[in-house]
Formats: C-alpha cells, structure tokens, sequence
C-alpha cells in the first residue's frame, strides 16, 4: 500500500490487488455491522470470517478504487472509501465508519478529503454520491459540502453531484 492522502485526523491509503493485510480483514469484519450496511447492496452483508472478508475484498478491489480510512491518532481502521469510475470524466463515490465513529466529524474530514484529493487528480470532473433517501445525515452532509441533489427515478436511492473544478 502506498500513503494516498491525509487530513487532521485521518489517513487514507489505497488498496491495491493483491492486499491480504490482516488488520484490513478483520476491520472489515468488525466494521460492517448490520447497521453500518443495511442500505448497502447485499454483498455487504453478513461478514463476520476472515474468510467473508477476503471475498469481500476480492469482490470490491476489481470494481472500484478501495481506501482504507485510518485513525492517524491510534493507526486504528475506522472505515473504507470506494470511488468507482464510470467514465473518463465521472465517478460515483461511498464511504462508510464503523458506527463508533458516527457523530464526530469524520465523514466530513474524509470527504472533504477526498474531493481535494481527486480533485489535485485532475481526471475527474463529476463525483456522484448516491445515498438512501432514509439517510438524513449522509443527504445533509453531501449538501453542506456543496453536492447538489439530482433528479432520480429511484424511490429508495438519492443522488447528489458534486462538479469540480
């Protein structure tokens, strides 16, 4: 794993193929809770082995760009990033913390990070975050830090656009 980007509290570093760290396994398995994935498609759900974990991974590394989210205090994992591109020019972002994390700022930290960090990228000019439409908080942080809401047909996802610069 190579260092990737870092903000006052976190550090976000890229996984790449190959990865079987163990500490990243077993957060995995720590970090997805049922709550934590209730409105995240069913692969998601129910990882509770190393080895749930490892096909999880193997799962998620050729689909999409996988960070891990560190705590820079205790090196602790505290959540992942997935940024998959659609085309040349947009990609559609998630994040999730485990629910210890929830309510002390780190998802606006680590998004805010994030946009500057595919931002200083330069290829990508449209991340789109789609969110439950039950999820208040995640609708109302992509607002605060500038995501617009978009039209959707879906009744059960919204998705917001954030266009860069």
């Amino acid at each position: 794993m190579t260092f990737t980007y870092q903000t006052s509290r976190l550090s976000v570093v890229e996984v790449f193929r190959g990865t079987r760290e163990t500490d990243i396994l077993v957060s995995i398995t720590k970090l997805l809770t049922p709550k934590v994935v209730e409105s995240l498609p069913q692969y998601f759900r129910n990882i509770n082995s190393i080895s749930d974990a490892e096909c999880w991974l193997k799962k998620m590394l050729p689909e999409s760009r996988l960070f891990v989210v560190r705590h820079t205090g205790n090196n602790m994992i505290i959540g992942f990033v997935f940024v998959f591109v659609e085309s040349n020019t947009d990609a559609h972002v998630g994040y999730l913390l485990g629910e210890p994390y929830w309510g002390k700022g780190y998802a606006t930290e680590l998004l805010k990070g994030l946009i500057d960090f595919i931002n200083n990228e330069n290829k990508i000019n449209l991340l789109i975050a789609g969110v439950a439409t039950n999820n208040i908080v995640s609708s109302r942080l992509l607002n605060k830090l500038g995501f617009i809401k978009s039209d959707s047909e879906n009744n059960e996802i919204v998705f917001y656009k954030y266009q860069l610069s």
